[in-house]
């Protein structure tokens, strides 16, 4: 999966987590205080809840920008992760028999796209729900401009139903002239002038609260969570407690008389009971219950106090919460400014140079959040803790970086095996033998006999110091470890003739533009595994 895909699955689940457990903490908190007699009012319960929505959409991808502004460096220094792997051991003798003879694993085949799927399973799922409940609505549309209009102010314009229908809102995102605010009232109000004012009142005051417009984000929301029925519950919530702000709203304001509004409330509740269902980005006042009419006649807290205690507890509940959500989706991914404040941060002084790019990262999270990689790195770092000393005793012995232990690690997971061993090797190309991975030629070059009769490459002291003398003479001949590591897998003859052909020096220029394979970067990349393992804890 894509750096951009991952991004998005990340953000997405997070999403979901927080919207399942901002609206659990929501009634949580409310039946609390409502239990220890602290009630708050239908507004106030409104906007704690568009709080925690918008808390739950907001919070992933601010958490995910600050997460790249400001990268964590690692958990430990440099000193301590050596410390950590580095056990002064005697010098333990190698059990590598040789095998028996066995065919090299054929090439496994491409891994099925499964995040890619999900992407495009989920977002055909979501188009398909959206354009389902947006249909009506723009039928509805076409139904208002038909009706008669009673008044219109700027861009709002109040129209009549039939008598039998349930008075609603609505809103349009269109261009003026034309209106964009809808109220829809039954013909049979205009008999009851009092009741005709109230309802207008009511459904202008839902455009006040912006519902009509919110509605689309709760459609968006059904439509993406639709596997999710907390997202579908959280709206219906946010839809009921849009009426009850409403009437609070009419009622504390002076506009209605709560015994006014409530016979309003019953005689439209009696005449709703055939009415047909309004389209999902509709609000109205249908569906009226005993609860909203004992609301009218309750006491109303006046301070916001109690509100903005609880959107904080939510907040500061949902803060750590999207951290823990990210670290679980991300699969214990490094992003590249990551990865560059480990470089930097993990840089002892006149050690192999960890230069981080694209391709460095896209190895590093192969190797940290993989199964196989995961499970590579762990036994790679087994294997050299008891092996570390002896093996950079001969690199010292010769001016040579510790950091080609990475080398080992890639090429055989520190393992001395022999060339028909069938052990996993990150390295491309040809196998080789022992530790260090040596082919037959080279080994031969460097003073190692591999024959029928003894095969030198498995005699790590050997090999080591070969391994150190061909490391010596790439990094004189390239005066670049990038270049003498790249020629280290592919031969010198091959870098010859891409610097040749290309002009080029940069490696990871030219393993960018396919001229060198990807070995180098998995080098470096498990070098920042060696100097941080805490990245597999």
């Amino acid at each position: 999966m894509s750096a951009l895909a991952s991004t998005l699955a990340t953000g997405y689940v997070s999403v979901a987590i927080l919207l399942t457990m901002g609206y659990a903490l929501l009634r949580a908190a409310l039946a609390l205080l409502g239990r220890v007699g602290l009630h708050l009012s239908a507004r106030q319960t409104l906007w704690a809840g568009r709080v925690t929505l918008a808390l739950a959409l907001l919070l992933p991808p601010a958490c995910m920008s600050v997460r790249g502004l400001v990268p964590t460096g690692p958990l430990f220094t440099f000193d301590r992760s050596v410390v950590r792997l580095t056990t002064r051991l005697p010098e333990p003798a190698w059990n590598a028999p040789p095998r028996a003879s066995a065919p090299r694993p054929a090439e496994a085949p491409a891994s099925f796209p499964v995040g890619l799927a999900v992407v495009l399973l989920l977002g055909t799922a979501t188009g398909v729900h959206c354009a389902r409940e947006l249909r009506p609505h723009l039928g509805l549309l076409r139904q208002l401009e038909a009706l008669p209009r009673v008044r219109q102010v700027g861009r709002v314009a109040v129209v009549l139903l039939d008598t039998g229908a349930t008075a609603f809102s609505t809103w349009f995102p269109r261009p003026a002239p034309h209106p964009s605010a809808w109220v829809a009232v039954p013909a049979h109000l205009l008999e009851d002038p009092a009741g005709l004012r109230m309802t207008v009142l009511h459904e202008l005051q839902h455009h006040r609260q912006r519902d009509t417009v919110l509605a689309y984000v709760r459609l968006l929301l059904d439509g993406a969570f639709f596997w999710n029925p907390a997202v579908r519950a959280f709206g219906r919530w946010l839809a009921t407690h849009q009426e009850f702000a409403c009437d609070e709203a009419l009622v504390s304001g002076g506009k209605a008389r709560p015994h006014d509004y409530a016979r309003c409330l019953l005689d439209a509740a009696l005449r709703a009971s055939g009415s047909p269902p309004l389209p999902v980005s509709v609000t109205g006042m249908a569906h009226p219950t005993t609860r909203r009419i004992e609301m009218l006649f309750q006491s109303r807290p006046s301070r916001n106090h109690r509100a903005l205690g609880l959107v904080a507890t939510i907040a500061l509940t949902l803060v750590p919460l999207t951290l823990w959500a990210q670290s679980a989706t991300r699969g214990r991914a490094v992003t590249l400014a990551e990865a560059q404040a480990l470089a930097r941060s993990s840089q002892p002084e006149g050690d192999l140079p960890v230069v981080v790019d694209e391709l460095v990262v896209e190895k590093l999270n192969q190797l940290v959040s993989t199964p196989k990689g995961r499970a590579f790195m762990k036994k790679a770092l087994g294997n050299l803790t008891p092996q570390r000393e002896a093996l950079t005793r001969t690199l010292r012995a010769r001016g040579l970086p510790e950091g080609l232990l990475a080398v080992a690690m890639v090429e055989s997971a520190v393992t001395n095996m022999p060339e028909t061993s069938t052990n996993p090797s990150l390295a491309p190309g040809m196998r080789g033998a022992g530790v260090w991975m040596f082919i037959p030629s080279t080994a031969r070059q460097y003073g190692l006999q591999v024959d029928a009769e003894r095969d030198e490459r498995l005699d790590v002291t050997r090999e080591t110091e070969a391994a150190a003398a061909l490391f010596s003479d790439l990094h004189g001949r390239y005066g670049d470890w990038r270049l003498a590591l790249a020629a280290y897998n592919q031969g010198d003859q091959k870098v010859d003739e891409v610097l040749s052909a290309t002009g080029l020096r940069d490696a990871s220029a030219l393993a960018r533009a396919g001229h060198l394979n990807d070995y180098v970067s998995t080098v470096l990349a498990g070098l920042l595994v060696l100097r941080n393992p805490h990245l597999l804890d």
